[in-house]
């Protein structure tokens, strides 16, 4: 007998049918899987620049907070440096200072009581101004502290003794008599005194002395300080009223006075 298939004619399948539908099966879920891990991928890297935009904000926030509270203590730096500052000003000054208190001491301890000045001029360098006045030429010869007298005294021997006394002051390394000189007789006869001296008489020198001091060390130790009237800046016009530059010099203890004279004279003999 022959066989006779019953199934219709559009709904047969032939030999590969099974296989055609089995691999478009394949196909569509290849193709899904493919979606499914990029779509994965898609998603990762999406969180990894959200979480790396998320950081660099935090960096940012951290960075500006940061800066916020260097900005409020910029004042202290400042005032940090301004301190440092001030205190390299401080120590300047006090590496320059000069005693002219222990100047005006030992000034008044070696003039001799027959010598009266009328002008004396102070400066620690020699390119300091002088207020209403200029300073003698003999000053610019050293650049350290120094004081230019001018006064009277009752001879040429006496202006010679009184640069010998200036010489022993305490710290003096230069002693520079730029003048001395006595009024003629036709100037003396007409002078009424005025801001001379001389005050009119032939027979007193008016000299004018300029003398240095070293320059002393930041840390040396200060003298005792004498009361700062030994040498008035202004004489009087006679000998009698001017003798007061020496009376403070004699005026200093016994015991002082030994020793400084000791000092004194170790210090002439020395120059």
């Amino acid at each position: 007998m022959r066989a006779v298939n019953l199934i219709p004619a559009e709904d047969r399948r032939g030999p590969g049918g099974a296989s055609k539908s089995g691999g478009a099966v394949y196909a569509v879920l290849g193709t899904l899987a493919l979606l499914v891990v990029l779509t994965a991928a898609w998603a990762l890297a999406g969180k990894s620049v959200t979480d790396k935009r998320a950081q660099l904000t935090r960096v940012e926030r951290d960075a500006a907070t940061a800066e916020a509270q260097g900005a409020g203590l910029s004042d202290y730096s400042s005032f940090a440096s301004l301190r440092e500052r001030r205190v390299q000003t401080v120590t300047s000054i006090a590496g320059s200072r000069f005693d002219w208190s222990h100047a005006m001491h030992e000034l008044g301890r070696v003039l001799p009581s027959n010598v009266w000045l009328t002008s004396m001029t102070g400066t620690v360098t020699s390119t300091t101004a002088v207020d209403g006045g200029t300073q003698n030429g003999l000053r610019s010869s050293l650049p350290g502290p120094a004081i230019d007298l001018v006064g009277c005294t009752t001879s040429q021997d006496e202006v010679a003794r009184v640069v010998t006394r200036l010489r022993l002051i305490d710290g003096v390394i230069r002693v520079a008599l730029a003048s001395s000189a006595k009024a003629d007789t036709t100037s003396a006869a007409s002078s009424n005194g005025g801001g001379d001296c001389r005050a009119g008489s032939s027979n007193f020198p008016q000299f004018e002395v300029v003398v240095f001091f070293e320059t002393p060390p930041a840390a040396s130790a200060s003298a005792p300080a004498a009361p700062a009237t030994a040498a008035p800046a202004s004489g009087s016009a006679a000998p009698a009223s001017g003798s007061t530059a020496a009376a403070s010099g004699s005026a200093a203890p016994g015991s002082a006075s030994s020793s400084t004279a000791q000092t004194a004279s170790s210090t002439g003999a020395a120059r």
